[in-house]
């Protein structure tokens, strides 16, 4: 393993609006940094991710409707190779090198710094609508009729977790403009009588900070799928499924919308560009005897839909199977294969979601 935790430094540039990160800052070491001039850049929707991981694999976050993935944000980075040499990757130098690096992951080299685009956000409106249980394919259907018709500036997302009661839907909201203009948006979601309404002007930071997510680490097991469609049959199988979650599991959807479905597919290695919805399937489990029911519900859950599925993302992979990662890169699979032979002909980087350095099959 190689350890970068030590490297946290995050220097702005308020001027030129871009920031230089070394590749040990997490999340929220990129968020304080920027925040601090009213700027920010796609980033997770967890402080205590890694920003390298994130971005490398493309990076989901809060801001991505409105300015892209993580990786769309990219402007610069520094890798080392396997052979030992330091190189610049930027759409000027290396530029196969950075054209993988958006989306391929650790499979071409060790990044140690990278160079972000940064945009004004300063208050936005942030926070979670918790519905009784027991509805979810209604809920889903009018989470779905919203997010078609929001504005780049809104995201939301969906979580669904067992509870006592039986299922519950939990929606995730951050508008990063006007609080105001946002809660006229949100109207028809508050008109769905939610059992609880977090939902409030806050700073970015604030929001980033609160995450949406359990922050505690916890033993988990997960995979995924992309939807182009919440239809009434997968919406079906995702209310089946969760309501035969062990305890601990949830499903985690995520739209994608706006700006990052702007970019073609082939213009970075990350190829989650149509809109659609990247399905999180998550087991957890605090007792080491649950684990086993816990993957078989991620597993099965997988399986379901995989029908309505049309690839995955590759930061979501608990498995990292061949298959699992060739439906992750859809048509950019060849080009990386020839990268990763030029880059990394013996596969030293392998342990990930890894890229083969051998002859793509046309299989």
């Amino acid at each position: 393993m190689i350890d970068l935790s030590e490297m946290k430094r995050v220097d702005v540039d308020s001027g030129k609006r871009v920031a230089r990160a070394e590749a040990g800052a997490l999340v929220r070491d990129l968020d304080e940094a920027t925040q601090r001039f009213g700027l920010a850049t796609t980033s997770g929707g967890c402080p205590t991710v890694g920003i390298a991981g994130l971005t490398l694999g493309g990076g989901e976050g809060r801001l991505m409707p409105k300015y892209g993935a993580a990786c769309d944000n990219l402007r610069w980075a520094q890798v080392v190779t396997v052979d030992g040499r330091q190189v610049e990757a930027s759409l000027e130098s290396n530029p196969d090198l950075f054209w993988a690096i958006r989306g391929g992951g650790g499979n071409f080299g060790v990044v140690t710094e990278f160079e972000y685009q940064l945009h004004p956000v300063a208050q936005v409106l942030s926070g979670g609508l918790n519905y009784p249980p027991g509805r979810t394919p209604e809920l889903l259907q009018a989470y779905g009729q919203f997010i078609a018709t929001a504005p780049d500036e809104m995201d939301a997302f969906v979580q669904v977790v067992q509870s006592e009661r039986g299922p519950r839907l939990k929606i995730d909201l951050c508008y990063c403009d006007d609080p105001r203009t946002g809660n006229d948006l949100i109207r028809p979601l508050r008109a769905l009588n939610p059992q609880d309404d977090s939902v409030k002007a806050m700073t970015y930071l604030e929001a980033q900070a609160a995450g949406g997510f359990l922050l505690q680490p916890v033993a988990h097991f997960q995979t995924n799928r992309f939807l182009p469609a919440l239809t009434e049959s997968a919406i079906a199988e995702i209310s089946k499924a969760i309501h035969h979650a062990p305890a601990m599991c949830r499903l985690v959807i995520v739209a994608l919308r706006g700006a990052v479905s702007r970019v073609r597919a082939t213009d970075t290695a990350f190829a989650l560009r149509q809109p659609g919805y990247e399905i999180d399937i998550v087991g957890s489990w605090s007792a080491y005897a649950d684990k086993v029911s816990a993957m078989r519900w991620v597993r099965a859950t997988g399986d379901a839909l995989q029908p309505f599925a049309h690839g995955v993302y590759v930061n979501q992979l608990g498995d990292t199977s061949e298959q699992l990662v060739r439906s992750a890169y859809g048509p950019n699979y060849a080009r990386l294969v020839e990268i990763k032979k030029k880059y990394d002909p013996m596969n030293m980087l392998r342990l990930n979601q890894n890229i083969k350095p051998g002859r793509p099959s046309n299989s």
